[in-house]
């Protein structure tokens, strides 16, 4: 089968990973291949060359005050290169409502993965869109599918994200510290997660990219101290060395979560998660493998680590390998397959 991959153009699909839009991204496209299938990857020119990548724009004009009129003219050219060359199907992860809107039109089927809420431009786009002959929607929970139902309709399935198992091995061999990564912004709830460790009087160490600035210097730089460390912005390998002594990953999104891709390689790595009952949270988690906070506070949220943090590493990898990679992208497939 040969697929065209639309991604989000913003950011290169390159570790280290901006978010688990890119990971997502980067990790089907390796599955695509290793199943056989002939890939295009639609996006930033700076992405890793091994996903036969065609990107028209890396980081030029990305600063600029007129960037959307950039932005259009990159998807524009992304889909006329698509309608001049032979695909079998195409899979969109872009957020832009460009190629959806294209989609209403287009001579072969083209399934667009949600991975956002659903936002003006994108949600209207859906909406006039959605009982176009060659539009398909999957969504990565059943929470999110019911999010997005209004818009999609019926027209719309759900195929749950997955990671590499190989890649995210059973690691941890101790419970030395709480761990948290993912992109540093407001609704990510950093400062919630900080303030849990202290009331428990446990360590902390986090990670991730300073993706707003002001909510870092305001709200996580007072918090950081004895208890709580900065590591930087890490790439897996690093991730993945930390998992070995993490009691758990925590989550205190404020925000409902699509799917959460840094839970399942916590949950792979054998460390287990606590978290608020947000989003996708509670399908991803059994008793073996997590713990949900009874209530969105802080205190609820210490209540769920202490319990999380006793959790048998093995069984909390099990539950992980539900979510794998391999299967995904079978999933992905076997939709392809059926609309063929």
């Amino acid at each position: 089968m040969k697929i065209a991959v639309i991604a989000k153009t913003r950011l290169p699909i390159a570790e280290p990973f901006r978010g688990g839009l890119e990971a997502f991204t980067h990790s089907l496209c390796e599955e695509y291949l290793k199943l056989g299938h002939q890939i295009n990857l639609f996006a930033h020119s700076d992405s890793d060359p091994e996903l036969n990548v065609k990107g028209f724009y890396g980081n030029e004009h990305r600063e600029d005050r007129y960037y959307d009129i950039y932005e259009h003219d990159e998807y524009l050219s992304i889909l006329k290169t698509i309608e001049q060359s032979d695909f079998d199907i195409v899979h969109n992860n872009s957020t832009h409502e460009l190629p959806v809107l294209w989609a209403k039109s287009a001579t072969i089927p083209v399934v667009t993965t949600i991975h956002t809420p659903p936002i003006s431009k994108l949600k209207a786009a859906v909406k006039i869109c959605s009982d176009g002959a060659n539009m398909h929607f999957i969504l990565p929970s059943k929470s999110f599918q019911s999010i997005w139902l209004p818009y999609t309709g019926d027209n719309s399935s759900v195929i749950h994200n997955g990671v590499d198992l190989l890649k995210w091995p059973l690691a941890r061999i101790s419970r030395d510290y709480l761990f948290w990564f993912g992109r540093i912004v407001h609704d990510k709830g950093l400062d919630i997660v900080m303030d849990a460790a202290r009331e428990l009087e446990i360590p902390l160490k986090f990670a991730g990219p300073q993706d707003d600035k002001k909510y870092f210097h305001e709200q996580i730089n007072p918090r950081i101290g004895e208890h709580a460390t900065y590591l930087g912005h890490l790439d897996q390998a690093g991730l993945q060395k930390n998992m070995k002594g993490a009691a758990a990953v925590v989550s205190g999104v404020r925000w409902e979560e699509p799917f959460g891709l840094t839970n399942i390689e916590a949950m792979s790595s054998g460390v287990p998660i606590a978290g608020f009952n947000r989003g996708a949270f509670s399908e991803l988690i059994n008793a073996d493998s997590g713990t949900v906070a009874k209530q969105n506070t802080v205190h609820s949220l210490a209540l769920a680590i202490k319990d999380a943090i006793p959790l048998e590493s093995k069984k909390v990898r099990h539950r992980a390998e539900t979510f794998s990679l391999n299967k995904m992208a079978l999933g992905y497939i076997k939709y392809f397959e059926e609309l063929l």
